[in-house]
């Protein structure tokens, strides 16, 4: 049971030590209690339910963001008529907005969206939305955590993806989870790969994460490692950000 045990690393492998964190939390109101974030597994279509992290993945980072904007809108001009975002909601809500949402984020079958896919569907709800941002796939991977940092002091999320097995694509190494424990301590939990999640933290080189709706966190140099190893840095990488002047 050891080796499924890490303590907290005096220092980081990201390029910034301390931590940083999103302003809010996202959460679902679902009947076992209040979520971190959504979660693909909630929803009864096959296709959403195997292969839509990518749709829940965008779902949350729009709704973040327009949630931010709307803050931003009240701040000032606090007479502002535009509609207050929650950062709660119910479940009910949450799938009625992502299945409003699944026509700009098509689903291919097993295979679920890629980075360019994901990219292009949310230019296009900015669009729609009209929220003054841009979204890129992150090719390059030398500065991620630099970059990963600059987008959490934006206060933005950041759409992290754990690629899958490649060139070797029959293989099935997969990256660690962690939860943390009350003192500091982190537990493997779980694994995964060829998956979507959430970066909402850094904390002295781990991501904190929102994935299936719960809270979890990532060894970054762990990432890295499978990025280069076991994935490539083409898949295993993020979508950028940026917010329009």
């Amino acid at each position: 049971m050891t080796h499924n045990i890490i303590h907290t690393p005096h220092k980081t492998s990201l390029s910034e030590t301390g931590s940083r964190s999103l302003t809010s939390e996202l959460s679902v109101q679902r009947p076992e209690g209040a979520s971190y974030g959504g979660s693909q597994s909630w929803f009864s279509s096959p296709s959403i339910r195997g292969y839509g992290c990518g749709l829940i993945a965008a779902h949350d980072l729009l709704w973040y963001l327009e949630r931010k904007e709307s803050l931003t809108e009240q701040s000032n001009h606090p007479r502002s008529e535009k509609r207050f975002t929650s950062d709660s909601c119910s479940w009910e809500d949450y799938e009625r907005s992502v299945k409003k949402l699944h026509h700009l984020f098509p689903i291919l079958p097993r295979l679920g969206i890629n980075g360019l896919m994901l990219s292009t569907g949310l230019n296009l709800a900015f669009f729609l939305r009209r929220l003054p941002y841009r979204a890129c796939w992150h090719i390059g991977y030398r500065n991620t955590g630099k970059e990963i940092s600059h987008l959490l002091r934006q206060n933005i999320p950041v759409i992290l993806s754990i690629g899958g097995n490649f060139p070797l694509i029959w293989k099935k190494d997969r990256l660690p989870l962690y939860k943390k424990t009350g003192d500091g301590v982190y537990i493997k939990s779980s694994s995964t790969r060829a998956h979507y999640v959430t970066v909402t933290g850094i904390e002295h080189g781990w991501l904190r994460i929102s994935s299936w709706g719960q809270e979890w966190y990532i060894n970054w140099r762990e990432y890295r490692n499978f990025a280069w190893r076991k994935s490539c840095p083409l898949f295993s990488n993020i979508c950028y950000i940026t917010r329009k002047q």
